[in-house]
Formats: C-alpha cells, structure tokens, sequence
C-alpha cells in the first residue's frame, strides 16, 4: 500500500496515534496466573505491547514471519515504546478487537442514573434503619452508575480512540492516509560493567531462562497485601520483582494506557542491578526491548508517588469550589430570586476561603511527611539509587532513546 502523502516522523507526545509500516523481528507472550496475557511485538520501528485476550486468539496463534511487513495502528508510551491498537498483514489478516457490542448501554445509564436517587427520596421519611440503609444503598448504585457511565462514554468520545478506529477502518477500506516514518533504532550496548559488586551495587548481566509470574498474599488480616511477583531465572539463579500495576491496567481502557508493562519473557538478556544491602533487584534493563526498569523503593519519594499526590492534591482543590458554588446556587434557588452583588461577593469570598484552608492542610502535611522521611532516612543505610537511574538513563541514551526510565512498585 503506497501512503497518499510524504511520510512524517512518529509524534514524540505521549499518547499520540500514529500509523506505520515495519519489518517484524520478534512476537513473544508474558501470562499472568489472574487469565491475562500480554504480547510484545518487536520491529525495526520500535516495540509496541498489547493485551491478547483483546485479539481472535485464531489470528493470534498464525503468528508473524520474521521480518514480515505489517502495518501498525498505535499510540506512544511515555518511554518511547507503543500500544498496540490494530495489525494489518499483507494476507488479509487484521488483528484488532471485538466492535463494542453494547455502545448503547454508557447512554443509557447516564440517563436511568438519577432514578435510584429519585427512588431514595421518594422513601417515606422516618427514623428507621432499614429505610436509611436501602437509601444508602440506593445512592451508592446511583453514583457508581453516574461513574461508570461517565468513564465509559469519555474512553469512546477520546480523540486518539477515535483516531485509531478511523485508521483501522481507512486500513480496511484501501484508503488509509500518510503511514509515518518508524524510527532508527540501535540495539542497547552491554554494561560497561563486568559482573559482580561494584561498591555497594550488585551487576548480573544474562539471559532469562525463564519467567513467571504469580499473583502472591503476604501477611494476615488488615496487614495482608497481594501484589504480582516476577520470578526470573537467570544464570542458574532466582531473582524476584513484585508489582501491583497489573490490577489497575485490567480495567484501564487501552486508549488511556500511559505507561509501558514490566514484560520479560525467556530469552530475553536481562542486565539486574541489585543493591547489597539487601540483595533486593531495584533496576532491570532489557536488552531485547530496550527498556529500562528501577523500582524507589526505600527511598525518601518517587515520580510516582509526586504524581499521585500532586493529583490528589489538585483533585481537592477543584473540588471545594464546585461544593462552595453548587451550595450557593441552591441557596439561590431556594430563596427564588437571582443573586445580586453581594451573593457574587459571598460566593468569591466562601471559595476563596475554602482554597485558602485546603492550601494550609496540605502544606502542613507536605510538612510532616517531608519531616518524617528525613528523620526515617537519616538512620538508614545510604542506598546508591542515583548510581541505578545514572546507569539506565546512560545506557537509554547510548542506544539512541529518550532518557525514560519505567517505574515499578
């Protein structure tokens, strides 16, 4: 297929859709015990993750051809890798997922929403606990609906979402616009570090014989946590990782994917990078996909835990003014007459006020915790976890790829 338009560079923007024709190398799976299955695809135009159980698994098990050209609808990752959206083969082949087969149902459940709520208010009034209850029960069907539906049609009105079925139905149809140029890659170097203890960093550089991955319970009760564990033989030892993300990605929409899978697969070669403090692994580079991986953990703060803390942050902050006016316009309502100056002043001066609070307790427990980590770390052993990020950002950069490394936890 000869693109209508001269070939442009792949967007570098995080979540920019983009369409092009590469020469594939490798197709490789990763199971996780919970039924799900991740694929990676590795080109000559960069490396693109999808979740299978999204594709026909018949058009799945014909496999690829090495070096077989196929035509990629996708979106960029943050580290520069992709999330794959569609295939296009030259024997009619097209991987892509299932059509949604209720887009009537988001709709519908906005509108139907409000009737629990209507139905709770609609409850005879009265001090009785098996009213309040069933109206509590009411207003939380209520609420999580409105979410649902909410989240549901945002995923289907999102415009690389849109972008990507245009593309697939372009593809399908004979038509599709400009392919985009795939980026040269060079294959990561090795270490310059020979295997063994550098200081307090431990370096093992081989090749997995084998990877699997368990969903694991640690501790009892209120103190128990499940995360998902990585267990990687590689040069005739154990090594383990463990990471909660995979419970969350499993219901994040594809479009809305940000962030690269920690996928290792047998056969890859694995640089680990592991402290000797506690012979934890805290940084994997993959060799194979040319990702790099570091984990924070026993460190002071992270880039993940900024970003959710900034979010929640914001999230109050926008919050309370919707509260303080939404309070004021019923107010305004109720009494049946239009606000004047002084309701405006009012209004101003209530959210002005409620910013003002959420500021101070939010500084006052950026204070704390700031306090707290520095009087827990202060005690603790130094941990070279500047050496571990100066090893991957050098080793992405010599390999031509930006400095982003993937954070687990």
């Amino acid at each position: 297929m000869s693109p209508s338009k001269p070939a442009q560079s792949i967007p570098e923007r995080t979540g920019a859709v983009f369409f092009v024709r590469v020469a594939c190398r490798e197709l490789k799976q990763m199971s996780i015990d919970n039924g799900m299955s991740i694929g990676r695809l590795c080109t000559d135009g960069g490396v693109f993750f999808f979740d299978r159980d999204r594709f026909d698994s018949a058009l799945l098990g014909r496999g690829l051809r090495r070096n077989e050209q196929v035509v990629i609808g996708a979106h960029r990752l943050r580290d520069g890798s992709a999330w794959l959206h569609w295939l296009g083969r030259d024997n009619g082949d097209i991987w892509a997922p299932e059509p949604d087969r209720r887009p009537w149902l988001a709709p519908l459940t906005l509108v139907l929403s409000p009737l629990p709520v209507v139905a709770a208010l609609a409850l005879p009034a009265g001090v009785n606990i098996f009213v309040v209850l069933l109206q509590i029960v009411l207003f939380s069907i209520a609420g999580f609906s409105l979410l649902w539906a909410v989240y549901r049609l945002v995923v289907l009105a999102h415009p690389g979402r849109r972008r990507v079925a245009r593309g697939l139905q372009a593809f399908r149809a004979g038509e599709l616009a400009a392919l985009h140029e795939p980026p040269t890659l060079r294959t990561p170097d090795t270490l310059q570090l020979a295997d063994g203890l550098h200081g307090k960093l431990g370096v093992l550089q081989d090749t997995l014989s084998s990877v699997d991955v368990v969903f694991r319970t640690y501790g009892s009760g209120r103190t128990s946590y499940s995360v998902h564990e990585y267990r990687l033989a590689c040069a005739g030892e154990i090594f383990s990782l463990r990471t909660g993300a995979w419970e969350l990605r499993r219901f994040i929409d594809p479009a809305l994917i940000r962030r690269a899978p920690l996928f290792l697969a047998a056969g890859d070669h694995v640089s680990l990078l592991s402290l000797v403090a506690d012979g934890e692994v805290r940084g994997l580079l993959n060799a194979s996909d040319g990702l790099a991986h570091v984990t924070y953990k026993g460190t002071g703060t992270t880039p993940m835990a900024r970003r959710f803390i900034l979010g929640l942050a914001g999230f109050f902050m926008v919050l309370l003014p919707i509260l303080g006016i939404s309070f004021e316009i019923y107010d305004w309502y109720d009494r049946g007459v239009g606000p004047d100056y002084w309701d405006w002043l009012d209004l101003v001066t209530l959210n002005a006020g409620m910013l003002l609070i959420v500021t101070l307790i939010l500084c006052g427990l950026g204070l704390i915790g700031e306090i707290a980590h520095r009087v827990y770390l202060r005690h603790r052993e130094e941990r070279p976890i500047e050496k571990i990020l100066g090893i991957a950002f050098a080793w992405r950069l010599r390999a031509g790829r930006s400095p982003t490394i993937n954070e687990f936890f």
